[in-house]
């Protein structure tokens, strides 16, 4: 009993300063333990799923054409900006093909500079978080489904870890490189279909999106499985874990452009067109 006792309040609290990465132990919410990261992401689950549409109820909802275009137009940028940097730093791609653990005892100004830009990346997750916030003041709570919340919940959290843990891992670089592409394309899409139904009818291509999504997380599965194969000196569990997103995000990505997408399916009693048109 003792013994259990202390594992489980070692795995709880010593083992999280005990990887932590020298590097990055005093930057802000890395240092903070796993609990308060926690109690961040509940915080916003309860916002969204309850307190939100509890203070919604009986208001009108807002009209945030403006306000949703500048934040789309802003996010497109800070994606781009992001894009340019993982692909500037990634050697032609060749960074890709190390499949040694990354030291972790590098400190040159390279490498803190990287780590420094990874984490203002990290902060562009939580910024990620407005798309649910507007959903809520429009009163589009239908919108915010399992996959809503699982990619906005666990994306900061996995982003948490690495910084914790290894923030220079090749597979999170290459998660940025696909990943900024991606939000790009969709943060223009949005900050399109914010100026209205006279540009929206233009905007048949949302589909595409999902389609660039899934590709994102098919190039994950097949690197990580390369990663699996060659890797040296990677924390098993860690390896096994992560390696289980890329499938999950395909399989609920699949679904839903299966459901979204299909003319013979339908979204909350919507047809695919209606569905676009109500974003």
């Amino acid at each position: 009993m003792t013994s259990l006792l202390y594992n489980y309040t070692y795995y709880l609290h010593g083992y999280w300063y005990e990887i932590q990465d020298e590097r990055t132990k005093d930057l802000p919410l890395v240092a903070v333990h796993p609990l308060t990261m926690t109690s961040i992401m509940l915080a916003y689950f309860l916002f969204v799923t309850k307190f939100g549409p509890m203070y919604m109820k009986d208001r009108a909802p807002f009209q945030l054409r403006k306000l949703m275009f500048v934040y789309n137009f802003v996010m497109v940028g800070v994606n781009g900006f992001y894009l340019y940097e993982a692909l500037r730093r990634s050697d032609y791609l060749r960074r890709f093909l190390d499949f040694q653990y990354p030291d972790r005892s590098i400190v040159s100004t390279e490498t803190m500079e990287e780590i420094n830009l990874g984490w203002w990346y990290w902060m562009s997750k939580f910024a990620d978080w407005f798309d649910t916030f507007f959903y809520v003041l429009r009163k589009k709570e239908s919108h915010i489904n399992f996959l809503h919340l699982y990619h906005h919940i666990s994306v900061p959290t996995f982003g948490y870890m690495i910084m914790k843990i290894n923030p220079i891992l090749p597979s999170a670089h290459l998660f940025i490189v696909v990943n900024t592409f991606v939000h790009c394309c969709m943060y223009s899409y949005y900050a399109l279909a914010a100026m209205g139904p006279t540009i929206r009818r233009y905007l048949w291509w949302k589909r595409y999106i999902t389609v660039l999504q899934l590709g994102q997380f098919a190039i994950g599965i097949i690197y990580g499985m390369i990663v699996l194969c060659l890797q040296t000196g990677y924390p098993s569990v860690w390896l096994y874990f992560g390696l289980t997103q890329p499938p999950f995000f395909f399989w609920m990505f699949y679904n839903f452009y299966q459901k979204t997408y299909t003319k013979t399916n339908s979204v909350n009693g919507l047809t695919a067109q209606q569905h676009i048109k109500s974003q």
